[in-house]
């Protein structure tokens, strides 16, 4: 007896060059769709991680002003590459503070790292859709703008306003660029 070989069983396994084309193509258009919409969602993610760290540094240097007895200020630069900000200390508690001893970044002991916003988000100059109505208490020379709180909680509130307000923004497209973190009189600190 002579066995005849089935011609299906002697053919290997495997995907045809038309098979591993779909594939490839299904999986770049999927990356095509998936991708651009990770990235904003992780740059959303980045804005909203800075704004909660400087809303908590802010409710943090109130904290400390009620906890020490003396002022406390957050000071910050405005302008497209503005990110950073410093918390000091002053050496009286209420009046006109004649040293201010930093918290944190240079000069601080025990050493404390600078504080920073997120590289995606800045402080943008004020105007009209970016309102920063603190304004430079200390130093006129010095280009920050000061957040001043008081050892009882209150807010040093900028002149002739009932809230004031810091605003940081980014440039890249997320669902929302840009959040007002507003400051009331009595220092309660709200992100909008």
């Amino acid at each position: 007896m002579n066995p005849q070989r089935n011609p299906q069983k002697s053919r290997q396994a495997g995907y045809s060059l038309a098979e591993m084309l779909t594939v490839i193509a299904i999986i770049g258009t999927l990356a095509l769709v998936t991708v651009p919409q990770f990235m904003n969602y992780y740059n959303s993610n980045k804005v909203k991680t800075s704004m909660r760290s400087f809303t908590t540094d802010l409710r943090t240097a109130r904290m400390t002003s009620i906890s020490r007895g003396h002022e406390v200020k957050l000071s910050f630069r405005t302008g497209v590459r503005a990110r950073g900000y410093t918390l000091y200390e002053g050496n009286r508690s209420l009046g006109t503070v004649t040293v201010w001893t930093p918290l944190t970044g240079a000069g601080s002991n025990p050493p404390k790292p600078a504080k920073t916003l997120d590289d995606v988000i800045y402080f943008p100059a004020a105007n009209a859709a970016t309102p920063q109505t603190f304004i430079d208490e200390d130093s006129p020379n010095d280009s920050t703008l000061d957040i001043i709180f008081f050892p009882d909680g209150h807010v040093r509130m900028p002149p002739n306003l009932t809230v004031g307000t810091v605003t940081i923004k980014t440039d890249r497209k997320v669902p929302k660029p840009q959040y007002t973190i507003e400051i009331s009189p009595s220092g309660r600190v709200q992100a909008r």
